[in-house]
């Protein structure tokens, strides 16, 4: 079974043996769980390849005042890892123009793909874009935006071949849409 929660619920699901695993971004904090880091995704700023901004190797966090602005929820943790970020060069999300949150990143790509504003995306949430030649995705000036995506378990799980399995599960589809 899938399922699609915020981080703390996942954590809470975890710790009461309702799910056995989660795979979710960011690092934990539990020691009850254990975690096996996947991969390491950055945040990007993803433009129509219509948008000026397409045609810069990278984008300023002045031209992203300039833009429309498509983001995550306020819950997402893209959002808050791009939030933190901006504090910590102290700015705040209000400095932008923000006409729209979404959460579905299938409609935010689409939203883009139509011109109308730009967003801050992990850029494996748009790499077959990006092979296609459908969007941009541009690194942001003095902004790092790394994430990490672990595999969560309880402490006490046994059934350590399936997570060998699904590490190299992971690994194998990651490879094919680099």
């Amino acid at each position: 079974t899938i399922v699609t929660e915020p981080i703390n619920n996942l954590y809470t699901m975890l710790s009461n043996y309702e799910i056995d695993l989660a795979v979710v971004e960011g690092r934990v904090s539990d020691p009850s769980i254990n975690a096996v880091m996947l991969d390491t995704d950055y945040l990007v700023c993803v433009a129509s390849n219509n948008s000026p901004l397409a045609k810069q190797s990278m984008v300023t966090l002045s031209d992203l005042r300039r833009e429309r602005m498509i983001l995550r929820l306020p819950d997402s943790s893209t959002r808050n890892l791009f939030v933190s970020n901006l504090e910590s060069v102290g700015l705040d999300i209000g400095d932008f123009n923000v006409v729209l949150e979404v959460d579905n990143i299938a409609t935010i790509k689409d939203l883009i793909r139509k011109d109308m504003g730009v967003s801050i995306l992990a850029r494996s949430a748009c790499m077959d874009e990006l092979r296609k030649g459908k969007l941009t995705a541009l690194p942001i000036e003095n902004l790092s935006m790394v994430r990490e995506t672990n595999l969560l378990y309880h402490r006490d799980f046994e059934h350590t071949d399936i997570l060998r399995a699904l590490t190299k599960l992971y690994g194998e589809m990651a490879r094919l849409y680099q």
